[in-house]
């Protein structure tokens, strides 16, 4: 049905707008178009952004898909590029074991040395330095201040400016993460300390991480109309050169239709994820065929799975999710193939755990992925052996309590998400299971006790390392102590697979960590902690003339000093 409105809206604008000869309407004629005047592009988003820092998460975090935006007028110690790796951006060289820059200690501990490039400055002129990444340490570590940074935080010690263009990074023990930068997110020290020492309670809230946000990115923000649009205009003192564009447009626009008319009519240059769904963006395609246009459906790299609440206080119906074989029968009833098929456009791009094709690990772990093939029938009677059986009217009743299996499903908002859920809850229902599905409120989406307490499931869409790291760890369960602050939404709680994470992250040796990934495959996805689901496709769409887009979905802005426009 979205498709057919999709459609509409093309054809309606195709009709309202004389052609441009290249699958696009014409746009109103102005001056620039004849002079050359100043290059701007325009990216539409579906959501409207928080917070320039995604990672306070005071209520400010910047989540489901409009995070691509925060490179705009940020850039970061290390950056991750299209191929997946992190490489150095405001670093001078990656840190390396070979260099002296990643050192294992005699003791068990580790130090880690960042050189920065020099002439770096904020937007508002002043020198960044060392010192500026000591105080955004500080911050990150202060408990006052909740952060969605997760292990690195606790390994790591102290950290020192040893000169402006040198900062020290002290660990407990070794991190085998530890080239990404976490927690040391460039924060002004000169415009931020005052706030953060007089009131930490709303330090996150601070309008200089959002409305009035200085940075050091290749653009600086001119304004953010809220609901509207933020504009960026060219940082001329960029430190890795003059940006090609003279102002960057930002619109946010709450609904995938009005994308898709926009880029259309020549009105938008680019849509990022979330947003336009496979199908619509696969008629785009063919619509602009030979023109020039650019439609990616690319992987995203990004695993769409099923987070389950497992904390017995929130669970529903009791007795259900909570136990293990109940887990493993409704992963059996989850037809995932035809789900790749329907939301990826590739049946083999259905998951069967947390590493994907092509991954360098993939073949040396293949054969130690617990499966759980679908098979209906097979989930039914694995029901029976915990007393989940079907009662005359064949609906799911426990045959203890006389209990229903009445169980919820929630997905974010999204072109997609109705029909996603609607698949799901089919194999669901296959084992006389009672499935209602709901779409999370949009202003909700962000609210991280909502979705922590959350009763049944719910899909979520996460890179595929978060499972390996601390998505399922205990001590980033979110709760009222810790101000619902952490990854492991839905409580999941394994002392072992608490214990392999625990090694994952201070293990280096590729050998070693090789071994641990196939103790984590059968004890995490064994006992069915998450059920993945399938690689998903975030298309990104550009008009014929924007140059040097990223394509990874998930991080197509790492490189925005390098876009441009013919």
């Amino acid at each position: 049905m979205k498709l057919l409105i999709l459609l509409a809206l093309i054809a309606v604008t195709a009709s309202c707008n004389p052609s441009r000869g290249d699958g696009r309407a014409s746009a109103p004629e102005d001056a620039n178009q004849s002079t050359r005047g100043p290059k701007v592009i325009t990216i539409a988003i579906l959501r409207e952004p928080i917070s320039f820092h995604r990672d306070l998460t005071q209520g400010t975090g910047a989540t489901g898909g409009n995070t691509q935006v925060l490179s705009i007028p940020q850039n970061y110690l290390a950056v991750q590029t299209d191929s997946g790796a992190f490489e150095a951006q405001m670093a001078a060289e990656q840190i390396n074991q070979e260099r002296g820059t990643w050192r294992l200690n005699a003791d068990g501990s580790m130090d880690t040395t960042w050189k920065l490039r020099p002439n770096i400055k904020w937007h508002d002129g002043v020198p960044f330095t060392s010192d500026d990444l000591v105080f955004s340490y500080n911050v990150y570590k202060d408990p006052d201040v909740p952060t969605a940074v997760g292990a690195a935080l606790g390994l790591m010690v102290s950290v020192a400016a040893s000169d402006p263009l040198t900062l020290i990074v002290h660990w407990s023990s070794p991190y085998v993460r530890a080239d990404e930068a976490q927690g040391l997110v460039p924060m002004p020290r000169h415009l931020l300390e005052e706030a953060y020492r007089t009131d930490k309670a709303n330090f996150a809230n601070n309008p200089k991480l959002g409305a009035e946000f200085i940075g050091v990115g290749p653009y600086r923000l001119v304004s953010w109309q809220g609901g509207v649009q933020m504009d960026f205009a060219r940082f001329d003192e960029y430190y890795l050169g003059r940006p090609p564009l003279d102002r960057v447009v930002v619109r946010f626009l709450a609904d995938a239709n009005t994308m898709v008319a926009n880029v259309l009519a020549g009105t938008v240059d680019v849509l990022l994820p979330i947003g336009v769904d496979l199908e619509a963006a696969l008629e785009i395609k063919r619509r602009w065929e030979g023109t020039g246009n650019y439609v990616s459906t690319d992987s995203s790299g990004r695993l769409r799975y099923v987070e389950i609440q497992h904390r017995p206080e929130y669970e529903q119906p009791k007795n259900g999710f909570g136990n293990t074989t109940v887990r493993q029968a409704f992963y059996q009833a989850t037809d995932r193939r035809t789900l790749a098929e329907i939301m990826a456009g590739n049946p083999d791009a259905l998951a069967d755990s947390w590493f994907p094709p092509g991954n360098a690990l993939r073949a040396q772990l293949e054969r130690f992925v617990p499966q759980f093939p679908y098979d209906p029938a097979r989930a039914t009677q694995t029901l029976t052996q915990v007393g989940w059986v079907l009662g005359p009217d064949r609906v799911l009743t426990n045959q203890a309590t006389g209990d229903r299996f009445d169980v919820m499903l929630y997905g974010s908002q999204s072109t997609r998400t109705e029909r996603e859920l609607g698949i799901i809850a089919d194999g669901w229902k296959t084992t006389g299971a009672q499935v209602q599905t709901s779409i999370i409120p949009a202003a909700l989406n962000n609210d991280r006790e909502y979705r922590s307490t959350l009763t049944g499931a719910q899909l979520i869409g996460v890179g595929y390392d978060a499972f390996y790291t601390d998505r399922l760890h205990s001590k980033f369960i979110p709760s009222a102590a810790n101000r619902w602050n952490g990854t492991n939404r839905g409580g999941y709680n394994n002392p072992k697979v608490d214990a392999i994470l625990d090694k994952m992250v201070i293990t280096i040796t590729p050998a070693d960590r090789l071994e641990l990934h196939k103790e984590l495959l059968r004890e995490q996805l064994g006992d069915v902690a998450a059920m993945p689901l399938y690689w998903d496709v975030d298309p990104v769409i550009a008009v014929k003339g924007v140059k040097n887009i990223g394509r990874n979905a998930g991080v197509n802005t790492w490189n925005m000093f390098q876009w441009d426009k013919e």
